[in-house]
């Protein structure tokens, strides 16, 4: 059975994403997961509770057929297309360019899944209270490596949205009502291609199994893609109520940037996304199935299907 290994591969967001999406495809991988640290988290423990088909190491690739690398500072929040915006540019250097410059030796591919669909599910719960660990486990146990509630919808991505209610949400806040969404000058709504944490996981591992010479340079994919408008829409439809919806276009968002401070790192970012999604390009913000194609039997989450999930079980 070959093996993967995946650099980061103990976080709670895309190391878990591809981990369970690994070790629920019983037939063909086995796993090494490259951290500084060999103390297995609990979402692993629930899922390979016997170290069966994973393991943990802090170095060594012997015996590794195929590696994977989810080491940037927000877990691959700045895939290939996103170079134009400079607060996640430093993410993307050094290991792409030793690939490259291997590549008559290694078969390699960027992946890039947009913007996290996840982000929309903040806010919905409770903000959750302590779980003791042997509780953890078996909640996690029942939910594959997930617990139901707020980490089943947000899948490891972290409360970092600058909604102002404080939900941690981007772009649209279910729980309360809300929205901040960018427009372009001429009042057109942009577009955005969004994928949730677990379909990445799903879409990397599928695209394991894909015969040599298959893999593109530009594994894009989606799980959808749809206007900002249609985001809003699609929001009110769900929740039953009239959003209160502030709209921000470019000049506001170039104001922004010149009055935050260099290290209000989160600030700088949130401007900078929503900066690209005015510029509405394809191959930045608004990306092509190629994944999707490659590995048909995925069959992604959409945005509706994915509030219409998350908002009524809330």
């Amino acid at each position: 059975m070959p093996t993967l290994a995946i650099a980061g591969g103990t976080s709670a967001s895309l190391g878990r994403a591809i981990t369970t999406a690994l070790l629920q495809n019983a037939s063909q991988w086995n796993a090494v997961i490259l951290s500084r640290t060999t103390h297995a988290p609990i979402w692993l423990r629930a899922i390979d509770p016997d170290s069966a088909r994973t393991q943990i190491r802090a170095t060594a690739l012997k015996g590794v057929d195929t590696v994977v690398s989810v080491t940037s500072a927000y877990d691959g929040f700045g895939p290939k297309g996103w170079e134009n915006v400079m607060s996640t540019k430093w993410t993307f250097g050094g290991v792409w360019e030793e690939c490259v410059a291997q590549k008559d030796k290694i078969e390699c591919a960027k992946f890039n899944h947009g913007s996290f669909m996840n982000y929309i599910g903040h806010g919905i719960y409770p903000v959750p209270s302590h779980v003791d660990e042997a509780s953890l486990l078996e909640k996690m146990k029942g939910g594959g490596g997930y617990m139901a509630g707020e980490d089943d919808a947000c899948q490891g991505l972290l409360r970092q949205g600058d909604l102002k209610d404080g939900s941690g949400a981007f772009l649209i806040g279910l729980k309360n009502g809300i929205a901040e969404l960018p427009q372009k000058d001429d009042g057109s709504w942009p577009r955005i291609t969004m994928t949730s944490m677990k379909d990445v996981g799903r879409f990397v591992v599928a695209s394991l199994n894909l015969p040599s010479g298959k893999w593109e340079e530009n594994m894009t994919m989606a799980g959808d893609t749809l206007t900002m408008g249609e985001l809003l829409a699609h929001a009110e439809a769900i929740t039953g109520r009239k959003f209160e919806a502030s709209v921000v276009k470019q000049a506001d968002l170039e104001k922004k940037m010149r009055e935050t401070t260099q290290d209000n790192f989160m600030a700088q970012m949130w401007a900078e996304f929503k900066l690209a999604y005015i510029r509405d390009m394809e191959d930045e913000v608004v990306l092509k199935p190629v994944v999707n194609q490659l590995c048909p039997a995925v069959k992604p989450m959409g945005l509706r299907e994915y509030m219409e999930t998350f908002y009524r079980s809330a």
